[in-house]
């Protein structure tokens, strides 16, 4: 009966410090960006934020309402080794090279309302995504 207790609390006390983790001391004292983020804030009104992660764009394909959000900002939360670099397909916006923990904005409020597509590349991966601006018809 007492192993029980004993087990029940060593596993209480695991589970609480698991909680309660988060970046070293020494991480915290370089200023060191964490590899992974999560935040509940929400972004400011009229942003709309598009993750790079796993080697992708989430999400890729992005409907923008620009009467709610003309602001898409990309925010880099992928493995520090990458680096990406955001180009539209017709020129209307180059990012500068993004390190994870960077972000990049574009106002298309703008620009005319259209589809716009952009890539980066991952070694010989080209990495595609899509903003859609155009008014429903």
């Amino acid at each position: 009966m007492q192993a029980r207790w004993v087990l029940m609390i060593t596993l209480l006390a695991i589970g609480l410090a698991a909680c309660a983790s988060g970046p070293s001391d020494a991480a915290l004292a370089e200023g060191r960006v964490p590899v992974s983020t999560t935040t509940t804030e929400p972004p400011p009104e009229g942003i709309v934020v598009v993750r790079i992660e796993g080697g992708r764009f989430r999400p890729s394909n992005l409907k923008l309402d620009l009467d709610e959000a003309w602001i898409v900002e990309w925010r880099h939360e992928d493995d520090p080794e990458r680096e990406y670099v955001l180009e539209a397909r017709k020129g209307e916006f180059t990012s500068p090279t993004l390190t994870t923990g960077d972000t990049f904005q574009v106002d298309f409020s703008e620009l005319e309302p259209n589809i716009y597509r952009y890539f980066s590349f991952l070694g010989n991966n080209r990495v595609p995504g899509s903003i859609d601006t155009r008014p429903e018809q």
